[in-house]
């Protein structure tokens, strides 16, 4: 850390100004290390220094949260940017709080997520799907994934091979086999390193 202010101290005796990079850098250093106070010092100084937070900034707090298996300290920080910061989370931030979520086996509080995600306008993408079909299978709710699997070919969400493996695994043990055969219709779902080729 001392290393880090004599740096900034340089920066600023040069002429050189820390930007959001400069921070967003620190930030995610100090906080994938766990060290958490420096993580949020270092984003009091870059508002003090006159610069707003990005989705950047918060989405590298929350994802080292998660990591370190505090989920509620990541929700409070995605609360806390949407109603102090008016900063919107994106995809990706909502993506690693359901799956930490599902991981948690805390799946209604995962789909309420996925929900604020349709108000808010955020797309969900097969991340999305991915982590709460994993979650509803934990829990064998089987008629809340139907619901889902029918809004994924809805929205023209694209099943990669994560998707059909969790699927297929669980609902040939459920004997629900037609559900899958339909739900199969119209995608090619190619190799783990290929991507995802939809033909419909």
């Amino acid at each position: 850390m001392d290393k880090v202010q004599e740096m900034l101290k340089d920066m600023e005796e040069s002429g050189v100004k820390a930007d959001c990079v400069t921070y967003n850098t620190l930030i995610s250093y100090f906080s994938k290390a766990g060290n958490f106070q420096t993580a949020h010092a270092m984003m009091r100084k870059m508002i003090r220094d006159g610069l707003v937070p990005t989705v950047v900034t918060y989405g590298t707090l929350i994802h080292a949260y998660c990591l370190n298996g505090n989920v509620e300290e990541a929700i409070k920080i995605f609360r806390d940017m949407g109603v102090r910061s008016k900063v919107t989370a994106n995809t990706v931030i909502y993506n690693i709080l359901i799956d930490s979520l599902c991981k948690n086996r805390n799946v209604e509080f995962a789909l309420s997520l996925m929900n604020d995600m349709g108000v808010k306008g955020v797309r969900p993408n097969t991340n999305t799907y991915n982590s709460i079909f994993k979650g509803l299978r934990e829990n064998n709710w089987l008629e809340k994934a139907f619901e889902l699997m029918d809004g994924m070919t809805e929205h023209g969400c694209n099943p990669d091979y994560i998707t059909m493996e969790i699927l297929t695994e669980w609902l040939t043990a459920v004997g629900k086999t037609e559900k899958l055969k339909k739900f199969m219709q119209g995608y090619e779902v190619s190799a783990p390193s290929h991507g995802i080729a939809a033909t419909r």
